[in-house]
């Protein structure tokens, strides 16, 4: 609290006019004068209100009573008692009943009012200030309210009752708003009380500036003005209506009138505007609107939830000796390519690309290794293939040809006699159970083949025309592989036993992180996904991206992420982080991740901010030997993990609460930063990112039930979408051939300890 200047001013009476609260409020309101009645003028004065410093006259029982307990017999006082009988019905404090209700409501705000007391009468008490200027002080007087014009008051009051006091804590009045002490250094002790600054005290309840009076905007606390009523603004002055949708509302003939609307148009083509009086502006995300993303490499670009999506522009100039893409700096470009291409003309062949043109290559020889045939060209026809005349051949068939491929057919050119002599090389039986068929003596002979699957529940067959076949069986013995199983037998095929001692107990560290964000990434940008494919060179999706970030899957984010930022909440989806020592060095770590949830020793933990115990779920060990499927080898170099492999996480796409695709993340990789405390890591954050096969995504959304998708979005929407957005841009096997798509997916984790697995 701050302090005020506590002083008095003997010797000066303060006129009724300037500090009497009552007669102020006449001032701003001439009707209630008078329909409180004219005053007498001459002889006595008429009855005198509560105001700073007065109180009717007492016996001197009464006043030695008051001396004793400052509290005591105070009907009114200080400038707060003359506003409440004024605004006590709006001013109260919510719960009570206004003053004066009652007979012991009453004694009771006149008692609380009486700790406050009134403000001090200069010119009753010693010291100060004679020059006429106001001091907000709130002092232990009590005069008597008769007072003569003269500096001098009737002779039974001419000795104010004080609210004595030995030290501050006796003058603590309970409100914030108030400095209270006493005043040691007076004659008699007293306790005299100040408004902080920047504060009012009005009705016993404090106020800060510039507080609107309740249900009423148009007066407020202005401790400039006055600290213990409310001021009304001046007319025009600002108000608050308490309607976010208007602005500039402002005092109209005592009263708050509405301003202007507010202006809610984002200039978002993909929003529906509009305001609501407790909320403010409210844009509805649209979908299916016309829009323009700004990019100019987009094309049919529309409203999908609140976002603008384009598709990316083709550029293709129809020229195979080029190479088309677009650029944003400069729009579609075709830079010239070396390729292979075709002239049009059939009668060339070979024919290649120089500088954007495509040239020809040498000439089509169109030989059919027919000899009953007179190859030609034509480069309207192409190859043209004219039967010879030769007694040896029948139109364009040789006459001499047996059929069999392991002779070589004569003929006689002459006399058109056919003969024929053994031929050797492979040919074919057509008989699916040999193999390695050749010929032998002018005839084709086979090895037979061998159909045995080493598998102890089939029995295996060969038949001429479909081959091998494997009939499962049931009852044989067998063996499943594992020592730890009994019984082993054949049953339809499959070797089963009873592996009930077979449980196996994974190795699990306690050092972990449950994840509670995840958010695929918006776009191909750095922090949003990651340099899959590590080529700077190459981005994805190429029409929002840079710096060789690969995140293809990004256009999904605007569909995608609300629901699985709630099905993360939720406990839907569930994803807990393991960190295991690789050796003696602690910077090197295997990172694994598991499907969790809380275990028994942590009931009601709040996931989403606590530190909770995990047990993990089996569906990510492997049945026999209970290591983690999804296992990536990690560094840590300072605060940053870098985590790259083989791995493949399997995850959900949720496009809605019931629309869930299943999806595996293959090539994964983590990058992030983490903290570590005692040797734990207990915070990460980061980007997990890997590779989606198209296809993959493509059959999960057509397999998702009819009406599962939010109703502003429907299956085959979405499937044009992702066939026209989203490209393969990664070579996971290392053929040359994109067969999969990067996906980015932001992710928060904090401290979790894994105590076991799932019963």
């Amino acid at each position: 609290m701050g302090v005020g200047p506590h002083l008095h001013q003997p010797g000066r009476q303060r006129g009724r006019d300037q500090h009497d609260p009552r007669r102020r409020e006449r001032d701003r309101d001439p009707g209630r004068r008078h329909r409180r009645g004219p005053h007498r003028r001459g002889g006595r004065h008429p009855q005198p209100h509560r105001g700073p410093g007065r109180r009717r006259a007492r016996r001197p029982a009464q006043r030695d009573r008051a001396r004793q307990h400052p509290a005591a017999g105070h009907r009114s006082v200080g400038r707060a008692a003359g506003a409440a009988a004024r605004d006590r019905h709006q001013d109260q404090p919510r719960g009570a009943l206004p003053l004066g209700r009652e007979p012991d409501r009453r004694r009771e705000a006149e008692l609380k009012a009486a700790r406050l007391l009134p403000l001090a009468a200069a010119a009753l008490i010693g010291g100060g200030c004679t020059d006429g200027s106001r001091v907000d002080v709130l002092d232990g007087v009590v005069l008597a309210d008769t007072v003569s014009g003269a500096d001098t008051v009737a002779a039974d009051t001419a000795a104010p009752a004080l609210a004595t006091c030995a030290s501050d804590a006796e003058c603590d009045d309970g409100h914030a708003c108030t400095v209270d002490r006493c005043a040691l250094e007076a004659a008699s002790p007293h306790c005299e009380w100040a408004v902080v600054a920047e504060t009012c005290f009005i009705n016993n309840v404090c106020r800060a500036a510039g507080e609107a009076r309740p249900n009423d905007p148009c007066r407020r606390c202005e401790p400039a003005a006055d600290t213990l009523g409310w001021t009304a603004l001046a007319e025009g002055g600002r108000c608050d209506d308490h309607d976010l949708c208007t602005v500039t509302s402002s005092c109209r003939g005592g009263g708050c009138v509405p301003g202007e609307g507010l202006e809610c148009d984002d200039g978002d083509p993909c929003t529906a505007d509009s305001c609501d009086a407790a909320l403010g502006c409210v844009h509805t995300p649209l979908s299916g609107d016309s829009c323009d993303d700004g990019l100019v490499c987009t094309s049919e670009d529309v409203c999908l939830r609140g976002a603008c999506v384009g598709v990316p522009e083709p550029c293709d100039d129809d020229n195979p000796c080029t190479v088309d893409a677009c650029i944003e700096e400069g729009g579609c470009q075709h830079a010239w390519a070396e390729l292979g291409c075709e002239d049009g003309d059939p009668c060339t062949t070979g024919d290649s690309c120089r500088e954007g043109v495509c040239v020809s290559g040498g000439p089509n020889g169109c030989d059919d290794a027919n000899f009953c045939t007179v190859d030609t060209c034509s480069s309207d026809v192409g190859c043209v293939h004219l039967p010879t005349s030769s007694p040896c051949c029948i139109g364009v068939v040789a006459a001499c040809d047996d059929g069999n491929a392991c002779t070589n057919d004569l003929c006689d050119p002459l006399t058109g006699e056919c003969a024929a002599e053994p031929a050797s090389g492979e040919c074919d039986d057509h008989d699916a159970c040999t193999v390695d068929d050749a010929c032998v003596a002018s005839e084709c002979v086979g090895r037979p083949r061998v159909c045995d699957d080493a598998d102890p529940c089939t029995a295996d067959s060969c038949s001429p025309g479909a081959g091998c076949g494997f009939s499962p069986l049931t009852g044989p013995a067998c063996d499943d592989g594992l020592e730890c199983s009994v019984g082993d037998a054949c049953l339809d095929g499959v070797c089963v036993a009873d592996t009930s001692a077979c449980v196996c107990t994974p190795a699990l560290s306690d050092d972990g992180v449950k994840l509670i964000t995840l958010a695929i990434g918006d776009g191909g940008y750095v922090g949003e996904a990651l340099d899959l494919d590590g080529d700077p060179a190459t981005c994805a999706p190429e029409s929002s991206c840079d710096s060789g970030i690969n995140n293809s899957l990004g256009i999904i984010a605007a569909f995608a992420n609300d629901s699985l930022v709630d099905a993360v909440a939720g406990g839907d989806l569930s994803l807990v982080a393991m960190f295991a020592p690789r050796g003696d060095d602690p910077d090197l770590v295997t990172l694994s991740f598991f499907s969790g949830e809380l275990a028994p020793s942590t009931p009601g933990c709040d996931a989403q901010v606590e530190t909770c115990d995990w047990v993990v779920k089996r569906d990510l060990l492997d049945p026999e030997t209970c290591a983690p499927v999804v296992s990536l080898p990690a560094t840590l170099s300072g605060n940053v993990l870098s985590a790259v492999g083989q791995a493949a996480l399997p995850f959900e796409i949720r496009l809605s609460q019931t629309a869930v695709v299943q999806i595996t993340i293959g090539s994964l990789q983590v990058v992030g930063t983490v903290t570590r405390s005692g040797g734990r890591v207990t915070a990460m954050q980061g980007i997990l990112a890997g590779a989606v096969p198209k296809q993959q995504l493509l059959d999960g959304i057509g397999a998702l039930p009819d009406g599962s998708l939010p109703p502003n979005l429907d299956k085959a929407t979405v499937l044009a979408l992702v066939n026209a957005l989203v490209s393969n841009d990664i070579d996971t096997n290392a053929d040359g051939v994109y067969d999969s798509a990067s996906i980015g997916i932001k992710f928060t984790a904090i401290d979790g300890h894994i105590v076991g697995v799932e019963d």
